[in-house]
């Protein structure tokens, strides 16, 4: 059912005046590191059903606010010689009846510190906010020195007593409460700098490889700039402060051109260009100790909001909200620009709520000065939303136009999971702010760093302009077969090819919609050679959607005649549309009728008739009665489709000989033990043996069935050779009914051993999931030592798109 998406008027918590002192210092600093006015960060809080807001102000203070009652709780004023390197973060704690508050901060500059401590000084501060006032007042900071520069301090809930600290390098320090340094990390990687870090709980995050991670850990996700790609690397940090690489990856979109971008703890990344370009990734655990990045949907283009192609523009911000679920915060690119708030979800590229604000009359934007925005998680309802003035260089040495910073509360409700459902009907809500793909326009590119693929997929298009799909074939399944040997032999195997689905090599969204337009060219006559034999390896891999090709996937194997693709496709592929099924079935339906008046008009004709390569019409209807379509749709598919009685009463009549030999069959209420077993609990179970595989199941035929009716019995009723046949049907239909609303009767006294006999087959599933696996530093342990004898652990993993 969908969920009600929204995004609520945001409100203010406060605002702060952006001091004239902080220009001065970072125009007179020697390191000119571009420094925010403003930064915010969230924190639980057990007196506070919203939390607290971390408050750090330059040149101010810091200042810690409850967001239920907007009051403050704690406020240090430093004075305006005081600036900070990022955001300071508060650790609240329950110890006995005292509520414990401790606030670490990122010292850049102070009159307390020399200029060889700067930006790499921590104060802490812990005050007892249950304690009487003077007590709190008398409270002293202490100060820590590390050894690398600070632009980032987080802290962890599965971590309560550390806190981290990241360096712009990607240095990490790990630091108890106290602030004494318990572990330090230096970046191996030649990087250029840290574009964006991220840190989750272990426990929720789902992306990891599951040989290596530890159950309680810091997953620090760290998004850095290569030569000519973004580089991920995945971490942890455990409870012995001991640093452990997960895997990492590289995202084939080079540093300069990223604005901003979002990552969830389910492994959504998306990155959002300069140019408007929205380009969307999962992060995925490729095997048992690494992971990749795969494309999740055609990256798209945003319109209608103001974009900068300046590296450090904040005139958009990216929020991820939970699964591919993703907030952006924009300027209007109107004569008089508002701020947007669009919530996206990425899985379908469909908006699902938007709220407009004007830009805050204290906010001065100019040509030197424009608009930085931060988006803060905050709650699973609210987000904290930072904005501030951002000066240029040149305007910094001179004097910056006064402004105030706000921090503005978006309360927002939003699903937890992306369904199609909620995505349904979003189409025309999200065009405002897409640009439209045109026809005759070329569609967005999606990167390959993979020169191989590449190759393999230039020598393939050759082969077809040739008209030599046998080449195009060979040129394809030897690349497929020496991917899954390099996969085996990275997984600890021999290098012999192996045939189970973890070798198989990984197909993206955009490279398999590269192959079919390369093997189908649905823009070339019916007539051309094209290759089957690789469309049909993608079904069968489960890796095809139906929208893959212009006009539909099934419009264009029935172009080419490959019907036994169709029918695999109607296995396979789980989107395709209910007016290309019924489409399909007209042409099945009329060579159905054509072959019938034949045998009719010849008695030899049947002998002398070509081989068709259309299946026949029970053997389709099956595969259309059982596939899942939508009630409304199909009837208006059949409406379209069917639009003479004689193909509806063709339809029809396969349907009433399935539900003659339905109720035909023998009903047992009581299985026998040759119909029982027990499962690996030792639980009786029914077994699943098929019976009767030759029917598509009497649930599937009855709602086709009904779906035709409706459509289409006003256009049986005026046609008389119809009349006997719905007789037939409903002198079938009318005892089953009867004998349904008997057995109805035996519900309530056997629905409760039916509900426990459910009940224990499910608990004894999760007791066989949740048996402990020995201790996590074991199982780190075993997968080092695996590593080290290249070992690899086999998973089964089914892609179902």
């Amino acid at each position: 059912m969908p969920v009600n998406t929204f995004i609520n008027e945001p409100f203010v918590l406060s605002t702060y005046g952006t001091s004239t002192q902080l220009s001065k210092l970072a125009s007179g600093s020697k390191k000119q590191r571009s420094t925010a006015s403003i930064f915010a960060s969230h924190e639980k809080a057990s007196g506070s059903s919203d939390g607290y807001a971390t408050i750090t102000a330059q040149a101010d203070g810091i200042h810690v606010l409850d967001v239920s009652t907007l009051h403050p709780v704690i406020s240090h004023t430093l004075g305006p010689s005081t600036t900070f390197s990022c955001a300071a973060v508060t650790r609240n704690t329950v110890q006995g009846t005292d509520q414990i508050c401790t606030t670490y901060a990122a010292i850049e500059t102070s009159s307390d510190i020399g200029e060889d401590e700067s930006g790499r000084t921590i104060w802490m501060w812990r005050e007892n906010l249950s304690g009487p006032l003077e007590d709190r007042a008398a409270q002293k900071k202490r100060s820590a020195l590390i050894s690398h520069q600070i632009s980032g301090l987080y802290t962890c809930d599965d971590l309560p007593s550390r806190l981290l600290a990241e360096s712009s390098t990607a240095d990490l320090t790990i630091l108890d409460a106290d602030l004494n340094v318990k572990n330090t990390w230096t970046q191996s990687q030649e990087t250029q700098g840290i574009i964006r870090s991220f840190v989750f709980r272990g426990s929720s995050c789902s992306f990891l490889p599951s040989a290596s991670a530890p159950s309680r850990a810091a997953i620090v996700v760290l998004v850095a700039a290569s030569t000519n790609s973004t580089h991920v690397q995945v971490m942890s940090v455990d409870e012995t402060d001991n640093f452990l690489g997960l895997g990492e990856c590289s995202i084939p979109l080079k540093p300069d051109q990223i604005s901003d971008l979002s990552c969830s703890s389910s492994g959504y990344m998306s990155l959002i260009t300069h140019d408007g370009t929205w380009h969307s990734y999962l992060l995925e655990s490729a095997d048992t100790n690494d992971i990749q990045a795969s494309v999740i949907s055609e990256p798209f283009r945003l319109k209608g909001i103001s974009l900068s192609k300046a590296q450090n523009s904040a005139e958009v911000s990216l929020l991820s909200l939970g699964s591919s679920h993703v907030l952006l915060s924009a300027l209007t690119n109107s004569p008089t620009p508002e701020i947007v708030l669009l919530l996206w979800d990425l899985q379908y590229s469909v908006l699902l709520a938007s709220q407009t604000l004007p830009v805050p009359s204290t906010l001065s934007q100019s040509k030197d000065v424009t608009i930085k925005m931060t988006l803060v998680p905050a709650t699973s309802s609210q987000a904290l939303f930072v904005l501030s003035s951002q000066t240029s260089s040149s305007t910094r040495k001179s004097q910056a136009p006064p402004s105030r910073s706000s921090i503005l509360v978006v309360p927002f409700s939003c699903p937890e999971t992306s369904t199609i459902a909620n995505a349904m009907g979003q189409v025309s809500a999200s065009a405002r702010w897409m640009e439209p793909v045109t026809s005759d326009s070329a569609p967005l590119p999606v990167p390959s760093d993979d020169p191989a693929r590449t190759k393999m997929l230039a020598t393939m298009q050759a082969a077809m302009e040739k008209n030599l799909p046998q080449a195009a074939n060979v040129a394809f399944f030897e690349w497929e077969k020496r991917e899954s040997k390099a996969k085996s032999a990275a997984r600890g195997g021999n290098g012999v090819l192996e045939t189970n689905q973890t070798t198989l090599p990984a197909l993206s969204y955009s490279f398999v919609k590269d192959l079919l337009l390369t093997v189908v060219q649905p823009s070339k006559p019916a007539n051309t050679p094209y290759s089957s034999e690789i469309v049909r390896y993608l079904l069968n891999r489960h890796v095809i959607s139906g929208n893959m090709i212009e006009g539909g996937l099934l419009a264009a194997l029935r172009f080419k005649n490959d019907w036994q693709s169709i029918e695999l496709a109607l296995s396979n592929v789980l989107d395709l549309s209910e007016a290309e099924i019924l489409d399909c079935l007209y042409s099945v339906v009329v060579k159905h009728r054509q072959n019938d008046i034949a045998s009719l008009n010849d008695a030899d004709a049947m002998q002398v008739d070509t081989v068709s390569d259309l299946p026949s019409l029970p053997a389709f209807l099956s595969l259309c009665v059982t596939y899942s379509t939508s009630p409304p749709a199909l009837r208006l598919a059949i409406r379209n489709s069917l639009k003479e009685a004689e193909d509806i009463l063709a339809v029809l009549n396969v349907l009433a000989d399935w539900i003659t030999k339905w109720s035909k069959r023998e009903v047992k209420l009581l299985p026998s033990k040759k119909d029982m077993s027990k499962n690996e609990a030792g639980i009786p179970v029914l077994n699943t043996r098929e019976v009767n595989r030759d029917l598509p199941p009497l649930k599937s035929v009855l709602a086709f069935l009904e779906t035709v009716l409706d459509a289409s019995f006003l256009t049986l009723l005026q046609h008389p050779p119809a009349h006997h046949l719905l007789r037939s049907i409903h002198s079938q239909l009318e005892p089953e009914i009867a004998y349904i609303d008997d057995i109805e009767q035996l519900r309530a006294p056997f629905e409760s051993f039916a509900k426990a006999h459910t009940k224990a087959i499910q608990e004894a599933g999760q007791d066989n999931k949740k048996k402990p696996l020995g201790d996590w530093r074991q199982r780190r342990k075993q997968a080092h030592e695996q590593a080290g004898l290249s070992i690899g652990l086999y998973q089964l993993e089914e892609l179902v798109l």
